[in-house]
């Protein structure tokens, strides 16, 4: 017999054995009689063994009733009934019956001179209390237990729509449930598609089947080995799956007769030395209420926590059956786990449709040249590399500079689609290889006219030696020194148009000299270079002229003007900034709108970087070779002394190694060679102007 199931008499005011005895004798609750003082020594005894105390009466003197409580246990006071004794004019000096019951917290009198039958009939009213109370105490425990589990599955259904990680989500879902019935063991189940099988509108299962996909056991450790079954009445979960509704069974080694499904986790058990008993197998469904999954949850215990033996002779009376009680918390916390685990599906989708979409423009830009479609591709492996290495660095801005899952998810998509505006810019300027080509190569043009030149060279030698007095041999020879001058201006003009780093002041005379020569063309003359010819191959660096490098330049406003457009989530609210400032420069002399570099985030400065140092180096350019390491490096050291890209992100780029891991998986051999680090790392910014320098901070 239990404390709870016990009624503790104390008795202070020492009433006769022969009116206690015959009236204890009654009770329908074990009982201790103790004198009071006794009594008080026996409660502190049984709270010292850490049990719990209740239903204590207290007989008292009504001329003392008001320090009844004073040696009582504060705790045990809430379970205490006080029975005042006394005499009519003993109550009527301390105010009364009501006084004694209202004022001093009595649950009863007894009037003087008490008799045994007097004495029963108090211990009956009295022990209908406690009873009262024990229901009342065990109303409030279900109630709370119940208020518990409804907060639980409350906080479990925002931490399900709360996570994003699919693997997380599964085990939290299957843990609560264990955790909410005590039980052993758990598996979830998900319906998933059939491969190469038609869709069937008449029937929502025709194309579809089970996977097993997750799994706990709190008693032995059984590694997940996924598989998929057909969804089919012959087993528990595919019979739970097919009637939408949870299935308990007490013992799965002993199923009702007629029944579909049969249980086949015998050979399970000898494996693993385990004894499946109870279950509780639930459906989780979507919000058209059709099943999206299984939960089976197998082997109740009074504590989840709690490992049953491993000798399963030792297991009788600890596994309990399922109540119906959890099967209604469970299969309402299935309904929650079922929408968040859609939920989690849709987002994935989503997300998947998204980074296709991105892809689909880069293929775009590639299909239409193939010479951007490889940037576009290796920009974002490069940024991300050097953003690790920002992430893992603690030194100088590096300290406190971190990404979350969501942020390298947002730095992932800004740095595939920042050359996106790529998309509206014309072939023949971003593929222009050459300084005269537009659709085409207009050398070929320049050459047939240097062939006319040399016609008319021999028609002019033969007409001259027709004339009498000239000697034919300097004839000759000014006929030959002829061919050579257009030999060797036709050779000039070939290497001017491939464009360079630097083209002098005198090779851009030299052009507008063989451009102002004459040449008759379908019977009239006219310059040898058109005016935009000259223009073309006077360009002093590289291919462009200013007007298509603007528009080339124009891509990145194209960028931008098309990313703010896009309804981005909060999520990816930076990609457009991220995306849109990689030909900033640290001074805010770059394009398109002049950032310095504190009005710049350390992942926008990263992927300048990248960007360049992919540009310079990329071998797929049709108007350059691709640069070595330590040239490139060197270029690098140059713009990192003119401020154009960030001096920090450099000497990380340099000290972490990155430059040389991307030039071993996207640089040919050839162009890997050795880079002096240690003079990259001595190049210092120069000082800037007094209005330069208060504005370029880091």
């Amino acid at each position: 017999m239990t404390t709870n199931e016990t009624i503790f008499i104390l008795d202070q005011v020492g009433l006769p054995a022969t009116i206690t005895q015959e009236g204890l004798k009654t009770l329908g609750y074990a009982f201790e009689y103790y004198r009071y003082k006794q009594g008080i020594e026996r409660l502190a005894a049984i709270q010292a063994q850490g049990e719990s105390v209740s239903n204590v009466l207290l007989l008292v003197d009504a001329t003392t009733v008001h320090r009844a409580k004073q040696l009582i246990p504060a705790d045990i006071r809430r379970n205490l009934a006080i029975v005042a004794l006394g005499s009519r004019e003993e109550f009527e000096e301390i105010g009364g019956v009501g006084e004694v019951i209202n004022r001093f917290g009595a649950v009863d009198i007894l009037e003087n001179p008490v008799t045994p039958m007097a004495f029963n009939m108090l211990l009956h009213r009295v022990e209908h209390l406690f009873r009262q109370q024990q229901r009342l105490r065990l109303l409030q425990r279900e109630l709370s237990e119940s208020q518990s589990e409804l907060q639980r599955i409350s906080d479990l259904g925002a931490a399900l729509s709360n996570e994003s990680d699919t693997e997380k989500l599964l085990d939290t879902i299957l843990t609560s449930c264990m955790e909410m019935t005590g039980a052993d063991a758990g598996s979830l189940y998900f319906v998933e598609k059939k491969p190469d099988v038609e869709f069937d509108e008449r029937d929502y299962f025709a194309d579809k089947q089970l996977r097993f996909r997750y799994a706990k056991n709190m008693s032995r450790d059984i590694p997940l080995q996924g598989f998929v079954m057909p969804i089919t009445p012959k087993s528990i979960v595919g019979y739970v799956a097919l009637s939408r509704a949870p299935l308990t069974i007490p013992d799965v080694y002993h199923l009702p007769d007629g029944v579909p499904y049969s249980f086949g986790g015998r050979a399970f058990d000898e494996k693993w030395n385990y004894r499946m008993k109870s279950m509780l197998t639930v459906p989780m469904l979507n919000r058209e209420r059709e099943p999206i999954g299984v939960i089976q949850l197998m082997n109740k215990k009074r504590d989840y926590r709690v490992p049953l033996p491993d000798n399963i002779a030792d297991w009788k009376g600890l596994v309990l059956p399922f109540t119906r009680r959890d099967e209604l918390f469970i299969y309402s916390l299935a309904s929650q786990a079922g929408i968040a685990y859609e939920n989690k599906l849709l987002y994935d989708e989503q997300k998947n449709l998204l980074e296709s979409f991105i892809k689909l423009i880069a293929d775009a830009i590639d299909k239409k040249s193939p010479y951007t479609g490889g940037h576009c591709n290796r920009v974002p492996v490069l940024t991300e590399m050097l953003a690790k290495a920002a992430c893992e660095s603690q030194e100088g801005i590096f300290k406190d500079f971190n990404l979350t899952p969501e942020q390298w998810y947002e730095l992932h998509i800004a740095a595939w689609l920042h050359d996106c505006g790529k998309i509206t810019t014309p072939v023949h300027v971003m593929d222009k290889s050459t300084k005269l080509e537009t659709i085409y190569d207009r050398i070929h043009e320049v050459k047939t006219r240097f062939e006319i030149l040399r016609r008319d060279a021999y028609i002019d030698y033969l007409l001259a030696l027709q004339r009498n007095g000239v000697s034919p041999e300097r004839l000759e020879a000014e006929y030959k020194a002829r061919l050579a001058q257009i030999d060797d201006d036709e050779k000039f003009i070939e290497e001017v148009n491939i464009g360079g780093e630097y083209l002098a002041d005198e090779k851009i005379n030299r052009i507008a000299k063989i451009g102002a020569q004459k040449i008759v063309i379908g019977g009239k003359e006219r310059d040898f270079l058109s005016g935009e010819e000259i223009y073309n191959l006077s360009v002093r660096k590289g291919t462009l002229t200013p007007e298509e490098r603007k528009i080339i330049n124009d891509h990145i406003v194209v960028t931008i003007e098309m990313l703010e457009q896009l309804p981005f989530p909060r999520n990816l609210k930076r990609v457009p900034e991220y995306a849109g400032g990689h030909h900033e420069k640290m001074d805010g002399t770059g394009y398109p709108r002049g950032l310095r570099r504190e009005q710049m985030s350390i992942p926008a400065r990263i992927m300048a970087i990248a960007d360049v140092f992919e540009a310079l180096t990329a071998v797929d350019r049709p108007y350059k070779k691709g640069k070595t390491l330590s040239e490139t490096m060197a270029i690098l050291a140059k713009m990192k002394a003119e401020h154009h890209l960030d001096p920090d992100i450099l000497d990380l780029f340099v000290k972490s190694g990155v430059y040389k891991k991307y030039a071993k998986k996207f640089m040919n051999p050839d162009q890997i060679d050795e880079v002096d680090e240690a003079a990259f790392l001595a190049v210092k910014p120069k000082p800037l102007a007094p209005k330069e320098a208060d504005a370029v901070k880091a």
